[in-house]
């Protein structure tokens, strides 16, 4: 080229856009599938449709693609909201980078860069695009890829021509696989660039599931293939999001907003869904209004009840997820991702600090003028005041508060709330150190050695010590209100916390052989022993101090102290020889527990009555009977899960099975209740086998056992014989079968399973599990039947062979 070319070239210029470019806003900013797939959803709610249909057709295993190369995989992307017009398609969708959406702010948008369309690059080589405005025709555009890539300097993009054609209405619908189509677009995205498998395509699914926390009735996402998978979770479904929901009456949380206009600050407490205190403040972050914070803290109980509800640990579903303008922002809230610097601040203090493993909870910010900037490549927000006014977690990046005073960003700030309630007030595990030297107690130090540690009492005052501190805090609160009700009574809400940690333990060993269990696990079981009894102890030391004058009564107490105390050195006898549990004794040691607390109960009912002069001397014999009969069965199943000098050959036993479930349940009804009416129908017929009597009668007060804690004051069993089987059907008037588990009945004979039942009575999730456990081994099974079958509340059919 010439210097007098050069010379008489004019100096304005204009940037070129090489046909390369496609690349870069493509595959290379959009580098995940399943990023790609969301913001192709994105972008369909953008259009104001209702609901999204993604189909994978035809997607097959390598194996099998060879096996037929004519199968074609597709993906399919179908909305229903506003369609485009020629107009839209040319001077839109093609234009690169254009959003009409950066540039409004009546609405929240989830895309707004203009580079989502690429996303159909980065899935696949070959697009066709079929819109349908309901103002113009209907519309097609295919689109090649492959013929932007590999292009000299010369070779504009805009220098590649491409058609669109306008078809007729039934070819347009046969094309798309609908019957009508009013308006909106559908993508078929051919050749991909992926290899998609079952595996592959679950991950994508719970990506899709926590992207957005507005997949409602307002906007849903349904997944669709005409491909057979092993897992059930890959059905064809409709896709939500409400884990958050499920969670909230199951743990400590802690949920927080700023108003639509960032005047005020409002924050509310949460203990299992009641409410601890509440304020309101003014807002002191400059950048931040209409944005939503809830965190929940995960105890032991609580991931427990996550992995059993939701398939998945929480520590693989992640942490906290930041949603932005309704739309899930990655890589925020991954597992390992510790972007509020959580585990940073945990590795400092272990005892005192929340980790990401502690938390899950999401942040939603509506950001209608753009105070907030998401990256390009959909990787996070980028680092400005805002962001930092938000999460700063760094003594070095603390933010200046409208008040003058630095701080935490606003996230971190809440966070810290309700880690000082659960910490501090709730006093984190409530273990302590009886040799005092370990200001706090991990559960792994209680493993290595249970003897040393003891449960702590909740202090109400420490309590409102806490909840008190938010007032001292670097906001200006106005409002402040305290549910000094609860915290008075949140100590008798946790005192069965160490319990639940034993509950945990046998769910961790129940597929361990005899030989599995170590010497700390028998450690454990000894805790689980002490603490079964200690309320036992607790009531006969009142009785003696209530002084029962009555000598027949006396002396019936004193034959359950012995009893008791033979129990104890059975217990002991386990732990001096260190020989192994046999493989129900997890089972025995939960009916060991129902029983004493039957023998609690009902020590407390005689004192009580004594005190009152409420019980005469022959009241007093027939309770201490009952208790008696308690102590006597627990006294069997100690010496059967210790095998202590127990033949298991002496329980079995030939017997009729209707004339002994009907005699020992009217022992049961007339000694333990009187108030329960239990009904006998057809129990004239005989059915003679030899099983273990004590495993019976374990069922028989498991079943009852539950019908009581269910609000049941009436029983039907009745028998039938049928081809040479026994068939009883055990009826109540409870409250049936809770709705969590009426569609999968089936879930409530897993050990661990359980609701709460009405009044705070709650179960351990064993007692049906190990119901049919026994009954398995004597040749008989146990099914729930429905509720308001024979009677409003729950049936269950028992079958004996």
């Amino acid at each position: 080229m010439n210097s007098e070319y050069l010379e008489k070239k004019p100096l304005t210029v204009n940037f070129v856009a090489n046909a390369g470019v496609k690349d870069i806003v493509g595959r290379g900013l959009i580098y995940n599938d399943n990023v790609a797939i969301i913001e192709l959803i994105k972008n369909s709610k953008d259009a104001s449709s209702d609901k999204v249909i993604l189909s994978f057709n035809d997607i097959i295993e390598i194996d099998d693609l060879i096996a037929d190369s004519n199968t074609k995989p597709k993906i399919i992307i179908k909305d229903f909201g506003m369609g485009m017009s020629r107009l839209d398609i040319e001077e839109k969708w093609l234009n690169i980078a254009y959003s009409e959406k950066k540039n409004r702010t009546d609405q929240v948008y989830a895309g707004n860069k203009g580079v989502g369309r690429f996303s159909c690059d980065r899935l696949g080589r070959n697009l066709e695009l079929y819109t349908k405005s309901k103002e113009d025709k209907y519309l097609r555009i295919k689109i090649d890829w492959t013929l932007f890539e590999n292009k000299g300097i010369n070779d504009l993009i805009s220098s590649i021509p491409l058609e669109i054609e306008v078809l007729d209405k039934d070819f347009f619908l046969e094309c798309i696989g609908e019957k009508e189509f009013i308006s909106g677009t559908v993508l078929i995205i051919n050749e991909l660039r992926s290899q998609w498998n079952e595996q592959k395509i679950k991950k994508l699914l719970a990506e899709i599931e926590k992207f957005s926390p507005s997949l409602d009735d307002s906007f849903e996402v349904y997944f669709k293939s005409n491909m057979s998978f092993k897992d059930k979770f890959l059905c064809d479904k409709r896709i939500n999001n409400n884990i958050l929901d499920k969670l909230s009456f199951k743990t400590t949380r802690i949920k927080s907003n700023i108003d639509e206009l960032g005047e005020y600050l409002y924050t509310e407490l949460y203990y299992y869904n009641e409410k601890v205190y509440k304020y309101k403040a003014i807002n002191p972050y400059p950048n931040l209004k209409n944005i939503v914070v809830e965190i929940h803290y995960l105890d032991t109980l609580s991931k427990s009840y996550f992995t059993k509800s939701f398939g998945i640990k929480p520590n693989l579903y992640g942490s906290v997820f930041l949603f932005y303008n309704q739309f899930r922002i990655s890589p925020y809230g991954n597992e390992k991702n510790d972007w509020l610097g959580l585990d940073q601040r945990k590795a400092q203090g272990t005892s005192r600090n929340f980790g990401t493993r502690d938390l899950i909870g999401r942040i939603d910010v509506r950001d209608l003028n753009g105070a907030f900037s998401v990256i390009t490549s959909r990787e996070g927000l980028a680092h400005n005041n805002s962001y930092y006014d938000l999460i700063a977690y760094d003594q070095d990046d603390q933010v200046k508060l409208t008040n003058g005073k630095s701080d935490y960003g606003y996230v971190n700030r809440i966070i810290r709330q309700l880690e000082s309630f659960v910490v501090n007030g709730l006093d984190w595990n409530r273990i302590s150190d009886n040799l005092e030297k370990m200001q706090s107690v991990s559960g792994e130090e209680v493993i290595k050695n249970p003897d040393r540690f003891s449960i702590n009492k909740l202090s109400e005052e420490t309590i409102h010590k806490e909840v008190n501190k938010v007032l001292k805090s670097k906001y200006e609160i106005v409002d402040f209100d305290v549910n000094n009700e609860l915290i008075g009574k949140i100590n008798e809400i946790n005192s069965d916390k160490f319990n639940k940690f034993i509950s945990d333990f046998i769910v961790k060993t129940e597929d361990k052989t005899l030989l599995d269990l170590s010497k700390t696990e028998i450690n454990i079981v000894k805790k689980i022993i002490s603490e079964s009894n200690k309320k036992v102890n607790v009531a006969k030391a009142e009785a003696i101090t209530a002084k029962i004058k009555e000598k027949e009564a006396v002396n019936l107490v004193e034959k359950v102290e012995k009893k008791l105390l033979i129990e104890k050195k059975k217990h002991s006898y386990l732990l001096a020889t260190r020989r192994t549990l046999s493989p129900d004794a997890d089972g025995l040691i939960h009916t060991i527990k129902i029983n004493n607390i039957e023998i609690n109960e009902g020590i407390d009912s005689i004192i009580e009555g004594i005190q009152y002069n409420e019980l005469t001397q022959e009241d007093i014999v027939k309770k201490l009977s009952a208790i008696k009969l308690y102590s006597m069965k627990s006294l069997k199943m100690a010496e059967l899960a210790t095998r202590s000098g127990f033949d298991k050959d002496i329980d079995i036993r030939t017997i009729d099975i209707v004339t002994y479930i009907v005699e020992y349940l009217n022992i049961y009804k007339d000694t333990i209740d009187n108030n329960l009416y239990i009904q006998f129908e057809n129990n004239d017929i005989e059915f003679i086998r030899s099983l273990s009597v004590l495993n019976l009668s374990i069922v028989l007060d498991n079943l009852i056992s539950n019908s009581v804690k269910w609000n049941a004051d009436n029983v039907r069993i009745s028998f039938e014989v049928v081809i040479n089987e026994l068939w009883v059907t055990i009826s109540d008037n409870g409250l049936g079968l809770s709705e969590l588990f009426t569609d999968s009945p089936e879930e409530i004979f897993n050990l661990g399973v359980r609701d709460e039942a009405p009044e705070g009575v709650d179960g351990s999730g064993i007692g049906l599990h190990y119901s049919r456990s026994l009954l398995s081994k004597a040749n008989a099974s146990i099914d729930f039947l429905g509720n308001n079958i024979h009677l409003k509340g729950a049936s269950f059919k028992v079958v004996f062979r």
